[in-house]
């Protein structure tokens, strides 16, 4: 990167990031592939009780979270990790993962090394109207056309391509 495409500072909070409501889950992007020039996104996250992600790799980016408020497990490579607030979970690009939510509700903060998956959240959600969890009437994406808008986004940022595997480990 030359000196005219300098990252220049910026400051968002989450009243202000863009959210949007799908999944089960309230995301709000604090930093997109835009703000970064692709070299990472945060995305803080509002999920209820449950299977929150099923198994899945990211193959070209890294992934972190970071418990704000809560409790959750973390299946990676099919090998259960704790986490409460205050843990740190780190999850190398190629590995398998998926993680459930233990506690009512928990806040995190979902990174991604380098950006671009954050493109296939805002593609297959809406809107959110407030900064609380989604209604439960609002539907789960069609599998098939999540896969299509994953595909999509993938051509433009390469790192976005994940794998979702069958099942759930629990």
């Amino acid at each position: 990167m030359n000196a005219q495409n300098k990252l220049q500072a910026f400051q968002v909070n989450s009243a202000e990031g863009r959210a949007y409501w799908g999944m089960g889950i309230l995301w709000i992007m604090l930093a997109t592939a835009e703000d970064t020039d692709g070299q990472y996104s945060c995305i803080e996250e509002l999920l209820p009780h449950g299977p929150a992600a099923p198994p899945h790799i990211h193959e070209a980016a890294d992934e972190t979270f970071y418990m704000i408020e809560g409790e959750a497990t973390f299946f990676v490579e099919d090998q259960p990790i704790k986490a409460i607030a205050g843990s740190f979970v780190s999850i190398p690009r190629g590995t398998k993962h998926a993680f459930q939510i233990d506690s009512e509700t928990a806040r995190l903060l979902n990174t991604y090394v380098p950006a671009g998956f954050e493109y296939t959240i805002i593609a297959t959600t809406v809107p959110a109207e407030e900064r609380t969890l989604p209604p439960a009437s609002l539907p789960f994406p069609d599998r098939e056309q999540a896969n299509q808008v994953l595909e999509q986004v993938t051509q433009q940022y390469p790192a976005a391509k994940t794998k979702f595997l069958q099942g759930f480990a629990s």
